[in-house]
């Protein structure tokens, strides 16, 4: 798989967000636009998730509570990865008690989020992110690998020059070479006829 491009010009981006003096729920728009933007040429995959917790039931589990923290946290999820945002009295904003820096806080994220590490460049690795929850099951916006056509494309949700990925949902999903398919649909047209 490969990372987004221009990640040091992301990380910029994010940076002049944190700079912004704004409420969290401004602060989480703002993100999850930037975001947006930055896997605008890959629709098919999964942004993480956002949502705002109260910063107090984040006592003594996450990092030690600063008593002058706001009472509202940003929480950004994808599959393991957490990071919690909040902010002090001194108009910083923070990311899990380690960062206060907004370019430290931005490189953080921008390259510790999984989905902007897993473009994937073949069918097998459609299946990987398929699995884990990182890309949308959806047959429209499946990637496609080859000019290569095919004899029978039904159930073909993405293809390379060696590979197919076939399923019609994410528990039927099966990897063939393509003479191991066209073998399957010469078999069936063999029943048919």
């Amino acid at each position: 798989m490969k990372s987004i491009l221009n990640i040091e010009k992301n990380i910029f981006e994010l940076e002049n967000i944190l700079n912004k003096k704004q409420k969290i729920e401004e602060l989480e728009s703002s993100i999850q636009q930037l975001f947006s933007l930055i896997l605008k040429d890959y629709p098919y995959l999964k942004l993480p998730t956002f949502s705002i917790i109260p910063t107090r039931a984040l006592e003594f589990i996450v990092w030690y509570q600063d008593p002058n923290a706001i009472t509202e946290t940003l929480l950004i999820k994808q599959n393991s990865f957490t990071a919690y945002l909040w902010r002090c009295d001194d108009e910083k904003w923070y990311l899990d008690d380690l960062y206060s820096e907004p370019r430290e806080i931005a490189s953080k994220l921008i390259k510790h989020i999984p989905v902007f590490y897993s473009i994937p460049e073949n069918p097998k690795e459609v299946k990987h992110l398929l699995e884990i929850g990182i890309m949308h099951f959806n047959e429209i916006l499946f990637p496609i690998f080859s000019n290569r056509t095919l004899e029978d494309s039904r159930e073909v949700l993405t293809w390379d020059d060696h590979f197919l990925l076939v399923g019609t949902q994410l528990t039927n999903l099966k990897l063939y070479s393509h003479e191991e398919w066209n073998a399957l649909i010469d078999r069936e047209n063999s029943y048919l006829n």
